[in-house]
């Protein structure tokens, strides 16, 4: 994508009429510009260069300052360069340029990612704009983001404490959480600190919930282990209701067979509550 647009960044108004005959498209120059823009406005970055190499009117009009505003913040959502004194927030095309690098850098290497964007001062070297640049975008490659997570403790505790259960059935809101943290496919460590975290939070969300974070801690496990055990076409002989709810009578007496049973029914109906995780 960056290279893309740096390649027609390079098209003069003086050739741009050359490349493209203007008989194959509306004349959006015989519109009012606020509805030229407002049709430009649909397009993506590739398709906004290229509208702008159609001659010099078409170039003027794709590269107005508010059409790439609007694709940062559709993109990225929360940037520390929106903000702050970025010296290229005065043009938010050079900006989405930076992004874009910046994006496909952390897909190969998630630190250098950062500090590109940290070097070109987009972001701010805090665990807390890393946090909500991550939280407020789908740009990121997943399992980057799952190595940078591993080993960025700071960034995983502030993502999470942006999340939010409210009123969410556990196993809803489980699911959920696998599909904002990168789940882990394999059992250890990571696993354990991303269902602590996530049991604190899921309590901190439903204050009026009566159970613990380590009872949440163990039911959230076992709704993983029961997951794997119901979609898995390996397991044979898949864990019954009755099976699941004795399992855990004895580790949450403060969850009800009922709820229990529901939850059951959840993983067995919605299936699995990490699609990452095998």
């Amino acid at each position: 994508m960056g290279q893309q647009i740096s390649s027609c960044q390079q098209c003069s108004p003086d050739t741009q009429e050359r490349l493209l005959p203007l008989e194959s498209f509306p004349d959006l120059a015989s519109l009012p510009p606020e509805l030229a823009a407002q049709v430009l406005s649909h397009l993506d970055a590739t398709d906004l260069c290229l509208a702008s190499c159609v001659n010099e009117s078409w170039w003027g009009l794709a590269n107005i300052d508010p059409l790439w505003k609007q694709l940062c913040y559709k993109k990225w959502g929360k940037v520390s360069a929106y903000t702050s004194d970025y010296p290229l927030k005065n043009s938010y095309k050079k900006l989405y340029l930076v992004l874009d690098n910046g994006t496909l850098t952390f897909a190969a290497d998630p630190h250098e990612g950062i500090s590109y964007l940290v070097a070109m001062g987009v972001l701010e070297d805090r665990s807390e704009a890393i946090a909500e640049f991550i939280h407020h975008t789908t740009l990121l490659d997943w399992k980057s983001l799952e190595r940078l997570l591993r080993e960025r403790r700071d960034v995983l505790q502030v993502l999470v404490k942006l999340h939010r259960y409210d009123n969410m059935f556990l196993p809803d809101a489980l699911r959920k959480f696998f599909s904002l943290i990168p789940a882990p496919n394999e059992r250890g460590q990571h696993l354990e600190t991303l269902l602590n975290l996530f049991s604190q939070k899921y309590i901190e969300c439903n204050p009026s919930l009566d159970l613990g974070s380590d009872t949440i801690f163990v039911v959230c496990y076992s709704l993983i282990l029961l997951s794997v055990d119901l979609t898995s076409p390996h397991v044979k002989n898949k864990m019954s209701k009755r099976e699941f709810i004795r399992n855990l009578r004895q580790a949450t007496p403060d969850v009800s067979s009922e709820l229990l049973g529901h939850m059951y029914d959840n993983i067995y109906l919605s299936g699995h509550v990490a699609t990452e995780y095998s």
